[in-house]
């Protein structure tokens, strides 16, 4: 059992929907990112020339597909991020962005 409650942007629902044939893969990698979201996880910053994703992580659903999502606690901890939602949030909170294709995973607004 998680001690990190889950919220879902309309973005990653969306997504979700549209690569269903992935869902089963989709759905153990956020059970793994509940379960422990800095374990094989990848901490984004700011990368010259792209979209800042300070404050965000990805874990991998598979070679190519990756989930972008923000941990409330650690986003409080470096003082926001750019794609803040914990301000009325519990800290032991995972928000999951989007999940995609590594280009348009990384290329979320």
């Amino acid at each position: 059992m998680s001690d990190y409650q889950a919220v879902y942007e309309k973005l990653f629902v969306r997504n979700l929907t549209r690569y269903s044939s992935l869902k089963t893969q989709i759905r153990r990698c956020v059970d793994q990112v509940l379960e422990n979201p800095y374990t094989q996880t990848e901490f984004l910053g700011d990368v010259s020339g792209k979209l800042n994703l300070k404050g965000c992580r990805s874990a991998r659903v598979n070679r190519n597909f990756r989930i972008i999502f923000v941990i409330c606690e650690e986003c409080q901890r470096i003082s926001q991020c750019d794609y803040c939602f914990c301000d009325n949030l519990a800290d032991k909170t995972v928000v999951f962005l989007t999940v995609g294709p590594h280009d348009k995973a990384y290329a979320i607004k």
